[in-house]
């Protein structure tokens, strides 16, 4: 804090870094620009009146973006007549991973290239002051070694959730790991005030790794104005010719000493961000490696629905471990071996069970278990059974089941109708296969669950490994099985609460009170979800 005072005090040339930028296709390049140098200037002012300053914006540009090379081009777009930048000059430096922007009045940015990266294990690795690129889905260390290959500074960038569970573990296994050159964590401006400074930090720093903020602005047309806002500065004047060369050496180097500035986004801000990426999905790309998860899973089989091959796998299972997914699946298994327990050794259908968490409760429960999956793949959570051959698996369409009518007593899915797109079809034909009995699990709109569209980019940082999802109108599903000769005989609202909430608290004890509590009141039958129905033939 002495040295920073005496910065204050006395710097003639500050270099000011955001390293970690986005320019998203919502933004006018030449407004970003105009604005980004503006926060530039007014946290020079802040820090120290007198000093002459340099902006710098490292770019982290997805698989899907190179505004970079955009910019490099304004030269040749000219020549040809293309649009352009109007505001703003681009010139380039001695080094092909920088570039020079300046204005009529006088003012001056430098714009670093870089990369963001997402990793086979879903986290988020920023290269930077590199123009080369390296793939995505490589593993984490394959990612860093790609990286540093490449000659860029290799930084785990914090967000939202991101740190949790596995991909927590893995940024701890980091911290313990020794590298030949350092690496680095990022924090970034819309870590909400109220969220406390991750303990990674800590140990970073403790390990002699910087920590670099850095403005991370949102695909949101109001984010323009975030780049430059949050950062680091660093006593010094930059060298026009090679800025990116010298910056990476000022980074490396222990002995140079650099300060955060920037404040962190207020709550409210925070929320209203949040609401406003779900709003705004459908006209603005907002994952951050430019996919879907469910665009990105393969269809190999090439059948129409294949939601379970999300659901069966090992990184959905993480949303269920420990001792509070341990309560969750335990209330969905009772509700479940009480609905059926009038069917003693019935045969049963479980269409996308391949997550296994009915599996094992099934076949101690003496019914004789088939799981159907969407691939190949959606067996390994089950394959344990399979070996000991106390259930079977087969390979289907589940909008064309490849069993004759009434095959089974009853036929059970759960984690797949809220993803399902052409959902009547896939109700009929549980129906079709079964002899007496239909289970599905969906959330409703009569709960919490109404709003969580809007809230899905904060759920999906928290959870990391969530999807978008279909609330139902639970009398649409009733009418539809009553058209079919079938009707409802049993529903049963597994919570009140969240589930996000309840694996955010990591209570389980607590969870159960309050669940407890809700159901008693009668607010869980009205309002939980998701609900568990069990339907009968007629």
């Amino acid at each position: 804090m002495a040295d920073e005072m005496n910065l204050r005090q006395g710097a003639d040339n500050l270099i000011l870094i955001d390293s970690h930028v986005h320019i998203h296709p919502c933004f006018k390049v030449d407004q970003f620009l105009d604005l980004a140098w503006d926060n530039f200037h007014k946290y020079s002012n802040e820090y120290s009146p007198k000093s002459k300053f340099s902006g710098v914006l490292i770019l982290t540009e997805t698989k899907d973006r190179n505004y970079f090379s955009y910019l490099a081009q304004q030269q040749a777009r000219k020549h040809h007549g293309l649009p352009r930048l109007t505001n703003w000059h681009i010139q380039p430096t001695q080094e092909s991973f920088s570039l020079t922007a300046s204005n009529q009045q006088g003012k001056q940015l430098h714009l670093i290239a870089g990369q963001q990266v997402v990793t086979a294990e879903h986290l988020e690795v920023l290269s930077l002051i590199a123009d080369r690129r390296v793939p995505n889905g490589l593993t984490l260390e394959a990612t860093i070694q790609s990286i540093q290959a490449v000659g860029g500074l290799v930084v785990l960038p914090w967000g939202v959730g991101k740190w949790l569970g596995k991909r927590g573990q893995l940024i701890a296994n980091l911290l313990k790991t020794e590298y030949p050159s350092p690496l680095f964590l990022g924090d970034n401006s819309g870590r909400p005030q109220f969220w406390s400074r991750p303990d990674y930090f800590q140990r970073a720093e403790t390990k002699g790794w910087r920590i670099l903020p850095g403005s991370d602005p949102l695909p949101l047309v109001s984010e323009v104005s975030r780049p430059g806002s949050f950062g680091l500065f660093i006593p010094g004047s930059i060298d026009l010719s090679k800025p990116g060369k010298q910056l990476k050496s000022m980074l490396l180097d222990p002995k140079v000493e650099g300060y955060a500035y920037g404040v962190l986004e207020k709550p409210w801000q925070f929320i209203h961000n949040q609401v406003a990426l779900r709003l705004t999905r459908k006209q603005v790309p907002v994952s951050m490696d430019g996919t879907d998860i469910e665009q990105a899973i393969p269809n190999k089989v090439g059948f129409p629905e294949i939601a379970d091959i999300e659901t069966s796998s090992e990184d959905y299972a993480t949303r269920f471990a420990g001792k509070v997914g341990a309560w969750l699946l335990q209330v969905q298994q009772a509700a479940t071996l009480q609905m059926i327990a009038p069917y003693p050794h019935a045969k049963v259908l479980d269409v996308g069970g391949g997550h296994g968490q009915l599996t094992g409760a099934l076949i101690e429960g003496g019914y004789q278990v088939t799981v159907l999956g969407s691939a190949e793949v959606c067996k390994q959570r089950i394959q344990h059974y399979l070996d000991l051959k106390q259930c079977s698996f087969k390979v289907g369409n589940v909008l064309d089941l490849p069993y004759e009518n009434n095959a089974f007593d009853i036929v059970i899915s759960y984690r797949f109708l809220a993803h399902v797109t052409n959902w009547k079809k896939f109700l009929q034909e549980l129906a079709r296969v079964a002899s007496k009995v239909v289970i599905v699990d969906y959330p409703t709109v009569r709960s919490v669950n109404a709003i969580a569209p809007y809230l899905f980019k904060l759920k999906k940082g928290i959870e990391g490994n969530t999807r978008p999802f279909k609330c139902y109108q639970e009398k649409e599903i009733i009418d539809f099985y009553q058209s079919l000769g079938w009707q409802k005989d049993k529903r049963y609202a597994q919570f009140l609460w969240p589930m996000v909430l309840h694996r955010k608290l990591k209570m389980p004890k607590l969870s159960s009170k309050l669940e407890t509590l809700s159901r008693f009141s009668g607010l869980t039958h009205l309002l939980g979800s998701p609900v568990i129905t069990k339907f009968r033939k007629l």
